[in-house]
């Protein structure tokens, strides 16, 4: 493999240690290649940096999340949609736990990174990597989140996004043990709420249906149409964070109550069923897609 301005380097078969999967690419890496900066920055391979104005003095950095379209339109929307529910990073500096980490753009100083290690069989390495930082290390580890953007692929089909989720929600599940009784109950209600969030467009739809005030009263239909309202609120914030062109903004308001419902699903699957394998999101060729795109062009 080649990768232009890149040294490429590869994980022996013979290498052995606790983590799996990325985490285990990612701690031969820390074993293996020496490191002279202050800071390791960890990119996945779909990761373009569009904005960097350098470190502030934090030891775990987070940067924006700024999806891009590749192959499903729906899964694109729904990615603006996670976007609006994430603006509560910005708050994860204040918190005694940040809640998750995003390791398609996350800067750890490495001294930090010796001490804690990517050692740890997980699913989630990044945001088991915070947590165990917080916990371990015998000083008071500081967090950044930073409003420099990273762009990443969105899931090309919607079954890759419903893997993709339900990876994410059974992963900090399985190894939230690590933490304490009332983060791990935090934890549930915020797993629990998103995993139902598909709920309410349904609860809303229930009320247009002929015959149904015979079934519910009016308080069901106003308490329906107060939690779509405040699902619009959080889609609303994704879109205004994002920053769309005004045809995808418009689609994805009109769309909002499938890509919300869609968005649960792979949370609720994760919450009911814990994968038995570390499934990858599949990725796009987008060079490839370029070059025909030019082609049809030309």
């Amino acid at each position: 493999m080649e990768v232009p301005g890149a040294t490429v380097q590869v994980v022996p078969d013979s290498f052995e240690c606790e983590a799996t999967n990325k985490g285990r690419a990612l701690e031969w890496a820390r074993q293996s290649i020496s490191c002279d900066r202050e800071f390791v920055l960890y990119l996945d391979e779909d990761s373009h940096i569009t904005e960097f104005g350098g470190f502030p003095d934090a030891d775990i950095i987070q940067f924006n999340e700024y999806p891009r379209q590749t192959g499903s339109l729906i899964t694109y929307l729904c990615e603006i949609n996670r976007i609006g529910f994430q603006v509560e990073q910005r708050s994860f500096p204040r918190l005694k736990i940040p809640l998750y980490a995003w390791g398609g753009g996350l800067a750890v100083r490495t001294s930090l990174e010796k001490t804690v290690t990517w050692d740890y069989e997980t699913v989630i390495e990044d945001t088991l990597f915070l947590w165990r930082a917080f916990k371990k290390v015998d000083r008071d580890v500081s967090f950044a989140f930073i409003p420099d953007r990273v762009s990443n692929q969105a899931p090309p089909s919607i079954q890759s996004m419903f893997r993709q989720r339900r990876r994410w929600i059974a992963g900090s599940r399985e190894d939230n043990n690590i933490l304490s009784l009332d983060r791990i109950l935090m934890y549930g209600i915020r797993d629990l709420s998103w995993s139902m969030t598909g709920v309410i467009p349904v609860l809303a739809a229930v009320t247009f249906l002929p015959g149904i005030d015979i079934f519910f009263s009016e308080p069901y239909r106003i308490i329906s149409f107060i939690l779509l309202g405040f699902m619009y609120v959080w889609i609303m914030i994704g879109v205004l964070r994002y920053r769309p062109t005004a045809r995808i903004a418009v689609a994805t308001m009109v769309l909002a109550p499938i890509t919300t419902i869609l968005h649960s699903i792979g949370a609720l699957w994760g919450v009911l069923s814990t994968p038995d394998t570390f499934e990858v999101t599949d990725k796009i060729d987008e060079s490839s897609r370029s070059e025909e795109s030019n082609a049809e062009q030309n």
